[in-house]
């Protein structure tokens, strides 16, 4: 009975809790209170593209990772940059895909030195006639992109996956969600009215495996920004967040180090004592069963 129990934990430990449905909604997934909250009123246009919260666990091998809010169905970007192993860039250095060389120069926070980089946009076609939601998986070290078109075939929104590519070895889920009617407001320079951003539950949703990542372990580190359609000119939306302000405009100039607060969020690996106390539960349950 103890090696059924060991093997318990072992499983336990092993699994995520509960499995994320990537559907763009944050119901039922259990990522639990905001690692980031929005700290600008929006500088691209109210419930146009805004990021309102950062959400995240590590679990059963993967990143699970949910930005709340919506990006304009333009073509703007929703940039992210993921440091998940050691190593990585202090300033970045495009991949060459979607002519995201444009913000080359970008300086991060010093604590973040990305590995990854994801593009999602998403907007009407003209030459195919169709609305679509596209995203771009970059490794920064390789140089090598996957990349997925109409994700949701001729939809904007929708789940679907992104088949593994030059840069990943394993699909990546995706759910997009742009039905936020809540959250920041359009008013900048300002702040927004407490708890608004907190409130939203709708926007992007990404499950990546974490050999993709190149993890080996700890917390993962995110960072986000709404920029343009040609990289150029990035909004106020950043997670972590930015002091009141405008736009950035040309992120190949921003020094991220030298602005006040974090502008990445933390992802904590989870914690031994939680697994700990889960696998105990497991183990009652088992014993329950075998007395009877």
């Amino acid at each position: 009975m103890k090696r059924i129990f060991s093997l318990a934990i072992v499983c336990l430990m092993a699994a995520p809790v509960s499995a994320v449905v990537v559907d763009g909604s944050t119901a039922g997934d259990g990522y639990g209170a905001a690692l980031a909250v929005q700290t600008n009123e929006t500088s691209f246009g109210d419930n146009f593209s805004e990021l309102n919260a950062g959400y995240g666990t590590i679990a059963g091998g993967t990143l699970n990772l949910f930005i709340t809010g919506q990006v304009e169905n333009n073509f703007n970007k929703l940039e992210i940059w993921i440091d998940a192993a050691a190593g990585g860039q202090s300033i970045f250095a495009s991949a060459g895909n979607d002519g995201a060389g444009a913000m080359n120069g970008l300086v991060f926070d010093t604590a973040f030195t990305p590995e990854t980089h994801i593009i999602a946009r998403n907007g009407f076609d003209g030459g195919l006639g169709q609305n679509k939601f596209d995203l771009d998986f970059a490794n920064l070290g390789s140089g090598l992109v996957t990349s997925q078109f109409s994700i949701f075939g001729n939809s904007l929104t929708g789940s679907g996956s992104v088949a593994p590519g030059p840069a990943t070895a394993s699909a990546i889920g995706v759910g997009y969600d742009n039905s936020n009617v809540l959250g920041v407001g359009g008013a900048f320079p300002a702040a927004p009215a407490a708890g608004v951003a907190a409130a939203v539950t709708t926007g992007l949703e990404l499950v990546i495996d974490l050999a993709d990542l190149g993890y080996a372990g700890g917390d993962i580190r995110v960072s986000a920004v709404v920029n343009s359609g040609d990289h150029t000119f990035a909004s106020n939306q950043v997670l972590g967040g930015l002091p009141v302000q405008g736009h950035l405009a040309n992120l190949s100039v921003v020094n991220f180090s030298t602005i006040a607060g974090d502008q990445f969020f933390t992802i904590p690996v989870p914690e031994p004592a939680s697994l700990a106390l889960a696998g105990f539960a497991v183990i009652g349950l088992l014993a329950t069963r075998r007395r009877v």
